[in-house]
């Protein structure tokens, strides 16, 4: 049923004393403003990154009403890019909320919908089984104030036919309401609306398949014993560390740091946020370098270019490889460590686990004694922490930390007031250094090394997962190209420019 047709509320059917209902979608399609409107409540934060199912619960019109917040995946990511802990999360609703009387798919009608679109949704709902759709109702959610004079099926017809596709799958199951006032939605004719869905299902309300539920949250609960087991090692060791490092004579008079990293995942952040500068997003095929201060010690900085995600080494430009394997000569005598950044809100494959060597090792097969990993958008984990990152996403990701000695850092790239993440950062890079003889050197032969033999064993697997076999330079529409330049347009510079959190709360607090 779309909004603002005339319902019959005289169909055959009966009032549920209670409701219950879980509410799904990507990121910032207004999920918590749809929620706070139907609770009558403020209970969920505009602009908070939810990334833990969370549960709420009131009393309206004489009902009981439960809802549930999913996190949300990046709009345009194939449920294989997700983290497995987003995906873990989304499944783990069901525990807050058993047998829920429907999902509510929330959708921004200002953003585009395509087929990339389109196929992230259907992939993400289908975690739960291709029979989720029968129980889902769509909550299309506009601006009033740009689009006061279009209806309900103007605005559905506007949006396209992939988005049709979407609608037709949930039974033409549709609410479209205002963002931009609290009376835009009828909440009184979406719970018929409810009604009238499980009185078609003879009163039933959806049923996951036990044993998918059962083995997902064994697969969390193993996790988050591991991540808190992992998280205790870093932890003594970092105290034993540091005992050392207070008995000893004082470190080092400054720190030099080589970068590393595909493109868009977070370096000039990671720069920014230990210099406190605002050095802008740069596409540049050149190193870039920054000195600065961190607690009255001088600290250089190297920001190396960028290869395409999932690329091998061959197919990484010769002047990129070049300006990579330069990056140790430009801080003489040579770098203390080699921060090798990662974003912790995208899932790691094989295949980047393939990329990321290749190119790391083109500052030689030793490099790892000096690497530590940093993963970025640390804000985007809100009350998780990167051990269950680590942990959930399995052995590749859990191969590159212990090859880097198990050593690795998240940062919040929006917090620049927030010192001590970047004091503790240094630290571990000290504690490195001083464990380590020697500074990382350059190495001639890394390029005929590199040329000789790397690339050469990618498997279907990893072709399928990287999309493209020429990425450099970059066919602009390739999905996997254009899906990551459609993120990194809202990501890439939130720590230079504004603050993405503050716009999604701007947006639907005007």
């Amino acid at each position: 049923m779309e909004a603002g047709e005339d319902s019959d509320y005289h169909d055959n059917y009966t009032a549920l004393p209670e409701i219950k209902a879980i509410i799904i979608g990507s990121k910032a399609e207004y999920k918590c403003t749809a929620a706070n409107t139907i609770l009558s409540h403020t209970d969920w934060k505009v602009g908070k990154e939810i990334v833990k199912s969370e549960m709420k619960q009131t009393t309206i019109q004489n009902r009981s009403v439960t809802l549930v917040m999913t996190p949300g995946w990046w709009r345009s990511f194939t449920l294989a890019e997700s983290t497995k802990y987003i995906q873990m999360e989304i499944v783990h609703s069901l525990k807050h909320c058993p047998d829920p009387h429907a999902f509510l798919l929330v959708i921004s009608l200002h953003k585009p919908f395509t087929d990339m679109h389109l196929k992230s949704v259907v992939e993400h709902m289908e975690i739960f089984g291709e029979q989720i759709w029968n129980h889902t109702i769509v909550l299309l959610m506009y601006d009033n104030t740009e689009q006061r004079n279009a209806d309900s099926k103007q605005l559905i017809e506007r949006a396209g036919k992939e988005l049709d596709i979407v609608i037709k799958k949930c039974g033409n199951r549709v609410h479209v309401f205002n963002y931009t006032d609290s009376r835009g939605i009828n909440v009184e004719k979406l719970f018929h609306e409810i009604e009238r869905l499980v009185a078609e299902h003879q009163g039933q309300c959806f049923k996951i398949d036990s044993k998918l539920l059962e083995d997902m949250e064994e697969k969390r609960s193993t996790m988050e014993k591991q991540a808190k087991e992992r998280e205790n090692e870093v932890k003594t060791k970092m105290q034993s560390l540091k005992k050392c490092l207070t008995e000893r004579s004082c470190g080092f008079p400054e720190l030099r740091i080589v970068l590393m990293g595909g493109r868009f995942v977070g370096k000039t952040s990671v720069m920014n946020t230990i210099l406190k500068i605002k050095q802008e997003f740069s596409n540049s095929k050149k190193c870039v370098m920054r000195e600065g201060e961190v607690d009255k010690r001088k600290v250089i900085l190297i920001d190396t270019p960028g290869w395409w995600p999932y690329a091998s080494v061959k197919e990484t430009s010769e002047s990129v490889k070049q300006e990579i394997m330069s990056s140790v000569t430009m801080c003489p005598p040579g770098p203390h460590a080699v921060l090798l950044v990662l974003q912790s809100d995208v899932a790691f494959s094989e295949a980047q686990s393939r990329s990321v060597k290749e190119h790391m090792e083109l500052l030689g097969q030793n490099v790892w004694k000096y690497c530590i990993v940093v993963f970025t958008r640390g804000d985007w984990r809100g009350t998780s922490t990167i051990e269950e990152h680590i942990e959930s996403e399995g052995e590749t990701l859990q191969m590159l930390i212990n090859k880097c000695g198990n050593r690795y850092h998240i940062l919040n790239n929006m917090q620049w007031d927030d010192g001590i993440q970047v004091r503790e950062l240094m630290e571990k890079v000290e504690m490195m250094a001083r464990g380590n003889t020697d500074l990382l050197t350059p190495v001639e032969a890394a390029m005929e090394e590199t040329d000789s033999g790397w690339g050469s064993n990618w498997s279907d697997q990893d072709k399928l997962e990287r999309g493209s076999l020429k990425l450099d330079p970059p066919n602009m529409h390739d999905d996997k190209v254009k899906k990551w330049l459609e993120n990194i347009e809202i990501v890439s510079n939130y720590r230079t420019s504004s603050d993405f959190s503050q716009d999604i709360l701007e947006d639907e607090s005007r």
